[in-house]
């Protein structure tokens, strides 16, 4: 059996790592306050559109998708990464 060791992540995976993490994370908090605002009773009706909440509500609804679309580039590029790292394991002889 052999060891292999997997391919150290680049700069832009690790920066797209991070931004999903932290995009995910500050939807979450924005969720929580909605929750925590609407049980309160401290937002206003959702017609209104008064103050913060708009924001809220408006960064909650962007971050999540580009979260998900971003995680798909990441996939995706650490996908290629393992795929040239593999090709380059099997030598001259599997190239085409």
């Amino acid at each position: 059996m052999t060891s292999q060791t997997p391919p150290p992540a680049s700069r832009l995976q690790r920066i797209l790592s991070y931004i999903v993490a932290a995009l995910v994370v500050a939807s979450l908090v924005c969720i929580a306050a909605i929750l925590i605002g609407s049980a309160v009773g401290a937002m206003p009706a959702q017609g209104e559109g008064q103050g913060l909440w708009p924001a809220v509500f408006l960064f909650m609804l962007i971050a999540l998708p580009i979260a998900f679309i971003l995680l798909i580039v990441l996939i995706v590029l650490t996908g290629r990464q393992r795929s040239r790292a593999a090709k380059a394991a099997a030598g001259p002889k599997n190239r085409r």
